[in-house]
């Protein structure tokens, strides 16, 4: 009996290794979500520190020690990148820096007399991090203000790079979009396209006088009339639930949808032929699309936190990857403020992903052109 379950064992476990579903589900999926979790937490106590330090005196250095000092439970509140002014300006000019703290040139007078400010400047693009960042230094001012003379006034004097501050739900809500577009574009793209095998029909379709293009406009067409009824039910939800500003989506962001959607067609028609199986390619798809949405759809939030160690090597692997910025492109146009960056150059870029995909795609098909059991 023991010989007969340990043959069965090891039968189960050589089957299960070259399935990649398995690999996806139980093993690779688990690891990923617990390794990125971890991240987040560990990026969320931790705040990268950019300082234009213009005074020198004292004060100046006492207002340094307390804001490097500043910890929690979880661990230190921040991490000093530079008090370097030119260096700090410049990090918050070009959107490396979600926020900067300004310590004028009169610091040290504006202390002896009684009254000083302290500036902070931020991208308030999410706010969540805009709070995170008050409530800080309001706390750090606080604590020097006890230390220095409780009667004295030292206030944060707040400089926000827009006038309208981005709700925390407007900026999720551009993430869930972006999400909903590419997952419900891989699967019910890869799914139509993985049918084909499956029920025995890829044969006839793939090798018609027509050649490849009907397969590929026919399964695009049939995505894109699913996807209108998904991304229907996802617009209604994020209304009623968030709530989100679906009636802000305008002509803004209807290039973005669009480029959106075809790069989930293009990745699901690469993994449909790819893998001619519909049950490995769902959850493919899934932890694909959870991948944009984690990392690249938050790319603008992650940056707040990116400060050290894997966390900001992260951030850099996605910082360029064309979807976070189309994303952005959606919340920006959605909120009717101005993006920080041009988006034509992303637009390209994406398109030419769109196209390079649906070529690979093709590629692959071409390749696999072997049919078993007479199909």
């Amino acid at each position: 009996m023991i010989t007969a379950a340990g043959a069965l064992v090891r039968k189960d476990l050589v089957q299960s290794f070259r399935n990649p579903g398995f690999l996806i589900i139980g093993i690779v999926l688990p690891v990923f979500f617990t390794l990125l979790y971890s991240f987040i937490v560990q990026a969320a106590t931790t705040n990268p520190l950019y300082v234009a330090k213009a005074a020198e005196g004292p004060a100046t250095e006492r207002l340094m020690r307390i804001l490097t000092a500043q910890s929690s439970e979880d661990g230190k509140a921040w991490k000093l990148v530079t008090a370097d002014p030119q260096v700090a300006e410049r990090s918050f000019e070009n959107g490396e820096a979600m926020g900067i703290v300004r310590i004028p040139s009169t610091f040290e007078e504006d202390v002896r007399a009684g009254d000083a400010r302290v500036g902070l400047g931020v991208y308030n693009i999410n706010s969540d991090i805009t709070k995170n960042l008050q409530l800080r230094l309001t706390g750090a001012l606080m604590q020097f203000k006890g230390e220095v003379d409780p009667t004295h006034q030292v206030q944060v004097q707040e400089s926000p790079r827009w006038e309208q501050e981005m709700g925390f739900a407007s900026y999720m809500g551009a993430s869930l979009v972006m999400f909903s577009l590419i997952y419900g574009g891989m699967v019910n793209t890869g799914n139509l396209i993985a049918r084909e095998w499956e029920e025995g029909t890829a044969k006839a379709v793939v090798l018609s006088p027509k050649g490849f293009w009907p397969l590929v406009l026919g399964k695009w067409t049939a995505t894109f009339l699913q996807s209108l009824v998904t991304m229907a039910l996802v617009l209604l939800t994020l209304q009623f639930t968030l709530p989100y500003p679906v009636s802000a989506l305008g002509p803004g962001t209807w290039g973005p949808i669009v480029v959106l959607f075809f790069y989930g067609v293009a990745l699901g028609a690469l993994l449909g032929v790819t893998l001619r199986r519909s049950l490995p390619l769902v959850p493919i798809a899934a932890v694909v699309a959870l991948i944009h949405f984690l990392l690249v759809g938050l790319e603008s939030y992650m940056r707040g936190y990116a400060h050290s160690g894997l966390l900001e090597w992260l951030w850099y692997a996605v910082r360029w990857w064309p979807v976070g910025a189309v994303t952005d492109h959606i919340r920006y146009s959605a909120e009717g403020i101005e993006p920080v960056y041009g988006m034509q150059g992303y637009m390209w870029w994406m398109v030419l992903l769109v196209v390079l995909l649906t070529a690979a795609a093709l590629a692959v098909l071409r390749r696999k052109l072997t049919f078993a059991q007479g199909q």
